[in-house]
Protein backbone atom coordinates (compact mmCIF):
# COMPACT_ATOMS: atom_id res chain seq x y z
CA UNK A 1 0.00 0.00 0.00
CA UNK A 2 1.48 3.30 -1.06
CA UNK A 3 -0.43 6.83 -0.06
CA UNK A 4 0.51 10.39 -0.95
CA UNK A 5 -0.60 12.88 1.79
CA UNK A 6 -1.21 16.31 1.04
CA UNK A 7 -1.66 18.92 3.53
CA UNK A 8 -1.29 22.64 3.69
CA UNK A 9 1.52 24.49 5.93
CA UNK A 10 0.63 24.17 9.46
CA UNK A 11 -1.22 20.76 9.44
CA UNK A 12 1.09 18.59 11.41
CA UNK A 13 1.87 15.62 9.86
CA UNK A 14 4.83 14.69 11.99
CA UNK A 15 2.54 14.04 14.89
CA UNK A 16 0.19 12.08 12.47
CA UNK A 17 3.28 9.90 11.40
CA UNK A 18 4.02 9.61 14.50
CA UNK A 19 0.55 8.00 15.75
CA UNK A 20 0.19 5.69 12.40
CA UNK A 21 3.70 4.44 13.16
CA UNK A 22 2.64 3.33 16.63
CA UNK A 23 -0.70 2.28 15.09
CA UNK A 24 1.30 -0.03 12.72
CA UNK A 25 3.45 -1.88 15.36
CA UNK A 26 0.62 -2.26 16.93
CA UNK A 27 -1.41 -3.92 13.94
CA UNK A 28 0.38 -4.33 10.92
CA UNK A 29 2.99 -6.28 9.17
CA UNK A 30 6.17 -5.22 7.50
CA UNK A 31 7.75 -2.47 7.10
CA UNK A 32 5.91 1.07 7.00
CA UNK A 33 8.02 3.72 5.04
CA UNK A 34 7.14 7.36 6.60
CA UNK A 35 9.17 9.89 3.93
CA UNK A 36 8.70 13.78 3.59
CA UNK A 37 9.20 15.61 0.91
CA UNK A 38 10.26 19.05 2.67
CA UNK A 39 12.94 17.26 4.43
CA UNK A 40 14.25 16.57 0.97
CA UNK A 41 13.84 19.98 0.04
CA UNK A 42 15.08 21.87 3.01
CA UNK A 43 18.57 19.99 2.25
CA UNK A 44 19.66 21.79 -1.07
CA UNK A 45 17.98 25.00 -0.38
CA UNK A 46 17.69 27.78 2.37
CA UNK A 47 14.16 27.53 3.22
CA UNK A 48 13.58 30.99 3.29
CA UNK A 49 14.98 32.61 0.23
CA UNK A 50 12.99 29.39 -1.45
CA UNK A 51 9.62 30.82 -0.52
CA UNK A 52 10.57 34.21 -0.93
CA UNK A 53 12.51 33.88 -4.18
CA UNK A 54 10.62 35.46 -7.44
CA UNK A 55 12.38 32.50 -10.14
CA UNK A 56 9.13 30.15 -10.16
CA UNK A 57 10.79 27.59 -12.47
CA UNK A 58 13.72 27.34 -10.09
CA UNK A 59 11.51 26.69 -7.11
CA UNK A 60 9.21 23.98 -9.19
CA UNK A 61 12.35 22.68 -10.75
CA UNK A 62 13.68 22.59 -6.70
CA UNK A 63 10.10 20.58 -5.63
CA UNK A 64 10.65 18.12 -8.12
CA UNK A 65 14.29 17.36 -7.36
CA UNK A 66 13.03 16.75 -3.81
CA UNK A 67 10.04 14.59 -4.65
CA UNK A 68 12.19 12.63 -6.98
CA UNK A 69 14.65 11.83 -4.43
CA UNK A 70 12.43 10.93 -2.24
CA UNK A 71 10.49 8.45 -4.31
CA UNK A 72 13.62 6.94 -5.24
CA UNK A 73 13.98 6.55 -1.42
CA UNK A 74 10.94 4.28 -1.32
CA UNK A 75 12.10 2.18 -4.47
CA UNK A 76 15.35 1.35 -2.45
CA UNK A 77 13.73 0.76 1.00
CA UNK A 78 10.53 -1.37 -0.30
CA UNK A 79 8.63 -0.80 2.67
CA UNK A 80 5.66 -3.20 3.04
CA UNK A 81 3.51 0.21 2.77
CA UNK A 82 4.69 3.82 3.02
CA UNK A 83 3.79 7.28 3.15
CA UNK A 84 4.80 10.17 1.02
CA UNK A 85 4.10 13.29 3.01
CA UNK A 86 3.96 17.18 1.01
CA UNK A 87 2.70 20.21 1.36
CA UNK A 88 0.90 21.51 -1.21
CA UNK A 89 0.56 23.54 -2.41
CA UNK A 90 2.93 26.43 -1.03
CA UNK A 91 1.10 30.13 -0.38
CA UNK A 92 3.23 32.92 -0.24
CA UNK A 93 2.39 36.45 -0.14
CA UNK A 94 -1.16 35.72 -1.61
CA UNK A 95 0.39 33.06 -4.41
CA UNK A 96 0.54 29.72 -4.57
CA UNK A 97 3.27 26.95 -6.25
CA UNK A 98 4.27 25.11 -7.25
CA UNK A 99 2.92 23.70 -10.39
CA UNK A 100 2.35 20.03 -9.53
CA UNK A 101 4.54 17.31 -12.05
CA UNK A 102 1.79 14.32 -11.75
CA UNK A 103 4.99 11.77 -13.97
CA UNK A 104 6.85 12.24 -10.46
CA UNK A 105 3.98 11.04 -8.42
CA UNK A 106 2.72 8.52 -10.66
CA UNK A 107 6.34 6.94 -10.87
CA UNK A 108 5.44 6.34 -6.71
CA UNK A 109 2.80 3.76 -7.76
CA UNK A 110 0.55 5.16 -5.34
CA UNK A 111 -2.74 3.31 -4.44
CA UNK A 112 -4.41 6.11 -2.18
CA UNK A 113 -3.98 9.98 -2.03
CA UNK A 114 -5.19 11.62 0.92
CA UNK A 115 -6.00 15.00 1.55
CA UNK A 116 -4.99 16.24 5.70
CA UNK A 117 -7.31 18.95 7.01
CA UNK A 118 -7.18 20.62 10.04
CA UNK A 119 -9.37 23.76 11.92
CA UNK A 120 -8.20 26.93 10.04
CA UNK A 121 -7.96 28.56 13.08
CA UNK A 122 -5.27 26.27 14.54
CA UNK A 123 -3.81 26.23 11.12
CA UNK A 124 -3.29 29.96 12.12
CA UNK A 125 -2.22 30.17 14.91
CA UNK A 126 0.61 27.51 14.47
CA UNK A 127 2.18 29.62 11.71
CA UNK A 128 1.80 32.83 13.96
CA UNK A 129 3.87 30.64 16.76
CA UNK A 130 6.08 29.15 14.50
CA UNK A 131 7.06 32.88 13.09
CA UNK A 132 7.82 34.34 16.28
CA UNK A 133 10.49 31.65 16.75
CA UNK A 134 11.58 30.96 13.39
CA UNK A 135 11.57 34.65 11.67
CA UNK A 136 10.67 33.35 7.96
CA UNK A 137 8.78 36.15 7.16
CA UNK A 138 5.61 34.21 6.77
CA UNK A 139 2.31 36.24 6.46
CA UNK A 140 -1.27 35.34 6.40
CA UNK A 141 -4.49 36.50 7.54
CA UNK A 142 -7.31 34.44 9.05
CA UNK A 143 -8.91 34.03 5.65
CA UNK A 144 -6.28 32.98 3.75
CA UNK A 145 -6.26 29.56 5.24
CA UNK A 146 -9.72 28.51 3.85
CA UNK A 147 -9.19 28.87 0.18
CA UNK A 148 -5.50 27.47 0.54
CA UNK A 149 -7.21 24.30 2.56
CA UNK A 150 -9.41 24.26 -0.61
CA UNK A 151 -6.65 24.95 -3.51
CA UNK A 152 -5.13 21.65 -1.66
CA UNK A 153 -8.22 19.78 -1.75
CA UNK A 154 -8.65 20.57 -5.43
CA UNK A 155 -4.91 19.13 -6.04
CA UNK A 156 -5.38 16.05 -4.12
CA UNK A 157 -8.09 15.63 -6.39
CA UNK A 158 -6.12 16.50 -9.15
CA UNK A 159 -3.54 14.35 -8.53
CA UNK A 160 -5.72 11.23 -8.19
CA UNK A 161 -7.83 11.69 -11.13
CA UNK A 162 -4.77 11.76 -13.25
CA UNK A 163 -3.05 8.78 -11.50
CA UNK A 164 -6.42 7.24 -11.13
CA UNK A 165 -6.96 5.93 -7.52
CA UNK A 166 -8.81 7.96 -4.65
CA UNK A 167 -8.26 11.44 -2.86
CA UNK A 168 -9.45 11.05 0.43
CA UNK A 169 -10.71 14.06 2.02
CA UNK A 170 -9.62 13.41 6.50
CA UNK A 171 -9.27 15.53 9.26
CA UNK A 172 -5.81 14.51 11.08
CA UNK A 173 -8.13 14.60 14.39
CA UNK A 174 -9.96 11.27 13.58
CA UNK A 175 -8.90 8.81 15.50
CA UNK A 176 -5.11 7.29 14.82
CA UNK A 177 -6.95 3.57 14.28
CA UNK A 178 -9.63 5.02 11.81
CA UNK A 179 -7.10 6.84 10.23
CA UNK A 180 -4.85 4.13 10.19
CA UNK A 181 -7.80 1.85 8.72
CA UNK A 182 -8.53 3.75 6.18
CA UNK A 183 -5.41 5.32 4.50
CA UNK A 184 -3.19 1.96 4.81
CA UNK A 185 -5.40 -0.81 6.12
CA UNK A 186 -7.87 0.23 3.27
CA UNK A 187 -10.73 -1.72 5.31
CA UNK A 188 -14.36 -0.81 4.26
CA UNK A 189 -16.86 0.04 4.75
CA UNK A 190 -16.28 3.46 5.34
CA UNK A 191 -19.35 5.55 7.37
CA UNK A 192 -20.56 9.02 7.81
CA UNK A 193 -21.38 10.09 10.96
CA UNK A 194 -24.46 11.91 11.17
CA UNK A 195 -26.04 13.84 14.30
CA UNK A 196 -27.34 17.10 15.76
CA UNK A 197 -24.86 19.30 16.95
CA UNK A 198 -25.66 23.14 16.17
CA UNK A 199 -29.02 23.15 18.59
CA UNK A 200 -27.22 21.00 21.67
CA UNK A 201 -24.28 22.32 21.68
CA UNK A 202 -24.87 23.99 25.11
CA UNK A 203 -26.65 21.17 26.52
CA UNK A 204 -24.55 18.99 28.21
CA UNK A 205 -26.99 15.78 28.33
CA UNK A 206 -27.47 15.58 24.62
CA UNK A 207 -23.83 16.07 24.04
CA UNK A 208 -23.21 13.46 26.35
CA UNK A 209 -25.34 10.85 24.98
CA UNK A 210 -24.35 11.96 21.27
CA UNK A 211 -20.91 11.73 22.57
CA UNK A 212 -21.54 7.97 23.71
CA UNK A 213 -23.29 7.38 20.23
CA UNK A 214 -19.86 8.40 18.44
CA UNK A 215 -17.61 6.42 20.86
CA UNK A 216 -19.19 3.34 20.34
CA UNK A 217 -19.21 4.02 16.62
CA UNK A 218 -15.36 4.56 16.35
CA UNK A 219 -14.99 1.72 18.52
CA UNK A 220 -16.93 -0.50 15.87
CA UNK A 221 -16.18 1.12 12.62
CA UNK A 222 -14.10 3.28 10.31
CA UNK A 223 -16.43 6.62 10.67
CA UNK A 224 -15.91 9.86 9.54
CA UNK A 225 -16.80 12.42 11.87
CA UNK A 226 -17.77 16.08 11.28
CA UNK A 227 -16.65 17.19 14.74
CA UNK A 228 -12.67 16.33 14.37
CA UNK A 229 -13.32 19.65 13.48
CA UNK A 230 -14.57 22.61 15.49
CA UNK A 231 -14.42 25.82 13.52
CA UNK A 232 -18.13 27.03 14.54
CA UNK A 233 -16.26 27.57 17.66
CA UNK A 234 -14.80 31.15 15.85
CA UNK A 235 -18.64 32.06 15.99
CA UNK A 236 -19.05 31.65 19.36
CA UNK A 237 -15.53 32.91 20.15
CA UNK A 238 -16.09 35.66 23.76
CA UNK A 239 -14.56 38.90 22.60
CA UNK A 240 -12.15 41.19 24.85
CA UNK A 241 -10.98 44.37 22.89
CA UNK A 242 -9.88 43.74 19.45
CA UNK A 243 -9.10 40.55 19.78
CA UNK A 244 -11.92 37.14 19.71
CA UNK A 245 -10.70 34.35 22.09
CA UNK A 246 -10.97 31.12 21.50
CA UNK A 247 -10.45 28.46 24.68
CA UNK A 248 -9.29 25.07 25.14
CA UNK A 249 -12.82 24.15 26.71
CA UNK A 250 -14.65 25.67 23.80
CA UNK A 251 -14.27 23.35 21.60
CA UNK A 252 -16.40 19.94 20.81
CA UNK A 253 -14.27 17.67 19.39
CA UNK A 254 -14.07 13.83 19.53
CA UNK A 255 -15.79 12.25 22.84
CA UNK A 256 -14.16 10.81 25.83
CA UNK A 257 -12.23 8.50 26.08
CA UNK A 258 -11.62 8.85 22.31
CA UNK A 259 -8.15 10.19 21.13
CA UNK A 260 -7.41 12.11 18.08
CA UNK A 261 -4.24 11.52 16.22
CA UNK A 262 -3.42 14.94 16.28
CA UNK A 263 -4.08 16.55 19.77
CA UNK A 264 -3.65 20.39 19.66
CA UNK A 265 -0.65 21.89 21.30
CA UNK A 266 -0.95 23.33 24.85
CA UNK A 267 0.34 26.58 23.46
CA UNK A 268 -2.48 27.25 20.88
CA UNK A 269 -4.76 28.41 24.05
CA UNK A 270 -6.38 30.62 24.84
CA UNK A 271 -5.92 31.63 21.07
CA UNK A 272 -6.60 35.11 20.53
CA UNK A 273 -7.46 36.42 16.78
CA UNK A 274 -8.00 40.13 15.66
CA UNK A 275 -11.84 40.10 16.04
CA UNK A 276 -11.54 41.77 12.25
CA UNK A 277 -10.09 38.63 11.25
CA UNK A 278 -12.89 36.28 12.44
CA UNK A 279 -15.45 38.87 11.26
CA UNK A 280 -13.66 37.86 7.63
CA UNK A 281 -14.54 34.69 7.50
CA UNK A 282 -17.89 34.30 9.07
CA UNK A 283 -20.13 34.46 6.68
CA UNK A 284 -18.56 31.23 4.87
CA UNK A 285 -17.79 29.42 8.17
CA UNK A 286 -21.34 27.00 7.61
CA UNK A 287 -20.58 27.08 3.35
CA UNK A 288 -17.41 25.51 4.38
CA UNK A 289 -18.48 22.98 7.32
CA UNK A 290 -21.35 21.66 4.84
CA UNK A 291 -18.75 21.24 2.25
CA UNK A 292 -16.66 19.39 3.91
CA UNK A 293 -19.33 17.19 5.72
CA UNK A 294 -20.84 16.69 2.21
CA UNK A 295 -17.63 14.97 0.93
CA UNK A 296 -16.89 12.86 3.85
CA UNK A 297 -20.86 11.46 2.80
CA UNK A 298 -19.32 11.41 -0.60
CA UNK A 299 -16.98 9.27 0.36
CA UNK A 300 -18.67 7.04 2.58
CA UNK A 301 -20.09 3.78 2.07
CA UNK A 302 -23.00 4.39 4.18
CA UNK A 303 -24.19 6.97 6.26
CA UNK A 304 -25.25 6.12 10.17
CA UNK A 305 -27.95 9.23 11.76
CA UNK A 306 -28.92 9.29 15.33
CA UNK A 307 -32.08 10.70 16.58
CA UNK A 308 -32.77 13.86 13.54
CA UNK A 309 -35.57 14.53 15.49
CA UNK A 310 -33.64 14.71 19.02
CA UNK A 311 -35.46 16.67 21.66
CA UNK A 312 -38.85 16.91 19.72
CA UNK A 313 -36.20 19.56 17.65
CA UNK A 314 -35.94 19.58 13.34
CA UNK A 315 -32.01 19.06 13.23
CA UNK A 316 -32.03 21.08 10.17
CA UNK A 317 -28.07 20.12 9.63
CA UNK A 318 -28.61 16.20 10.01
CA UNK A 319 -31.83 16.44 7.47
CA UNK A 320 -29.93 18.22 4.76
CA UNK A 321 -26.81 15.63 5.46
CA UNK A 322 -29.74 12.90 4.95
CA UNK A 323 -31.44 14.32 1.83
CA UNK A 324 -27.85 14.86 0.41
CA UNK A 325 -26.47 11.36 1.06
CA UNK A 326 -30.27 9.27 -0.70
CA UNK A 327 -30.58 11.86 -3.16
CA UNK A 328 -26.94 13.52 -4.65
CA UNK A 329 -24.57 11.06 -2.99
CA UNK A 330 -26.76 7.57 -3.29
CA UNK A 331 -25.65 6.38 -0.38
CA UNK A 332 -26.70 3.72 2.27
CA UNK A 333 -28.62 5.39 5.28
CA UNK A 334 -29.15 4.19 8.51
CA UNK A 335 -31.42 6.40 10.83
CA UNK A 336 -31.86 5.60 14.92
CA UNK A 337 -35.20 7.41 15.22
CA UNK A 338 -36.64 6.65 18.98
CA UNK A 339 -40.42 6.47 19.57
CA UNK A 340 -39.79 9.79 21.64
CA UNK A 341 -38.57 11.71 19.61
CA UNK A 342 -41.97 11.99 17.04
CA UNK A 343 -44.66 14.46 18.53
CA UNK A 344 -47.99 12.58 18.96
CA UNK A 345 -49.65 11.30 16.13
CA UNK A 346 -47.00 11.95 13.98
CA UNK A 347 -45.53 9.26 11.84
CA UNK A 348 -41.93 8.97 10.73
CA UNK A 349 -40.81 11.21 7.47
CA UNK A 350 -38.75 8.63 6.08
CA UNK A 351 -39.93 6.16 3.58
CA UNK A 352 -38.10 3.07 2.87
CA UNK A 353 -36.40 4.55 -0.29
CA UNK A 354 -34.65 6.94 1.89
CA UNK A 355 -33.11 4.19 4.29
CA UNK A 356 -32.96 1.82 7.30
CA UNK A 357 -34.67 3.47 10.15
CA UNK A 358 -34.77 1.82 13.76
CA UNK A 359 -36.19 2.62 16.61
CA UNK A 360 -34.23 0.63 18.79
CA UNK A 361 -30.77 1.46 19.44
CA UNK A 362 -29.58 -2.15 19.65
CA UNK A 363 -31.57 -2.68 15.71
CA UNK A 364 -30.01 0.00 14.68
CA UNK A 365 -26.55 -1.53 15.24
CA UNK A 366 -27.51 -4.58 13.93
CA UNK A 367 -28.76 -3.03 11.14
CA UNK A 368 -25.31 -1.60 10.52
CA UNK A 369 -23.74 -4.88 11.29
CA UNK A 370 -25.73 -6.90 8.75
CA UNK A 371 -24.43 -4.04 5.92
CA UNK A 372 -21.12 -4.43 6.98
CA UNK A 373 -21.07 -8.26 6.51
CA UNK A 374 -22.68 -7.94 3.27
CA UNK A 375 -19.82 -5.00 2.20
CA UNK A 376 -17.12 -7.60 3.14
CA UNK A 377 -18.32 -10.97 1.31
CA UNK A 378 -18.99 -8.12 -1.49
CA UNK A 379 -22.60 -8.33 -1.65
Amino acid sequence: MRVIAIGTTGVNMKALSAELERCHKERGRGRLGLYFVEDELKKNVDWVIYLDSDDYYWQEQMWKEAVARSVARVEEESPDKAVLFMNLPYFRKSRFFPAVDVSLLRAYRPDLVVTLIEEAHVIWKRIQLREGREKTGAYLRLKDVFPWRTASILIGDIIAKAIGVQNVVMAVKHPSATIYKIILEGSRPWFYLSFPITYIRSDPEARGEVDRYRSVMHQKFAAFDPLTMDERVLKFAKRSGNSAVVEEGDRWLLPPGVKPAVEDEPELYPMEIPAEQVDEVLADIDNLIRFKDFRYILQSDAVAVYRPFMKKTFHRGVFSEIMYASNTAHKRVFIYLPHEDLVTGMDSPFGPGVGVVENEFEKFLNAIEKFVARFSAGG
